[in-house]
């Protein structure tokens, strides 16, 4: 099975709306997926967001895949300054190696 991570991360622009701040895509194993995909704001300070659950969950569903978002784990700051706005919009799909009718 391979693993196929995929998602934008979008920020807020000066006036209103968010623009997109990086784009990324990753092919993983399911021993071997990251657990936080990094917050590319400068301003941010070890954030991230965290998707290894997410996989998790979709790999012990019965379900191909996954599409949602998720915010920054800075978005909840008790200190207003150090919270960050960004999101990332990702989608997770599970790919499982093809089998021949004769291999079942």
């Amino acid at each position: 099975m391979v693993i196929n991570l995929e998602w934008q991360e979008r920020g807020p622009l000066q006036d209103d709306g968010q623009q997109i701040i990086y784009k990324g895509r990753e092919i993983c194993t399911p021993n071997n997926y990251p657990q936080r995909l990094p917050c590319h704001n400068p301003h941010c300070d070890h954030g991230g967001f965290e998707i290894g659950d997410r996989v998790v969950k979709l790999m012990a569903s019965r379900k191909f895949s996954e599409e949602n978002s998720l915010i920054c784990v800075n978005a909840i700051n008790s200190d207003r300054e150090k919270r960050c706005l960004h999101t990332i919009i990702y989608t997770i799909t599970s790919v499982s190696p093809y089998r021949r009718a004769s291999d079942r």
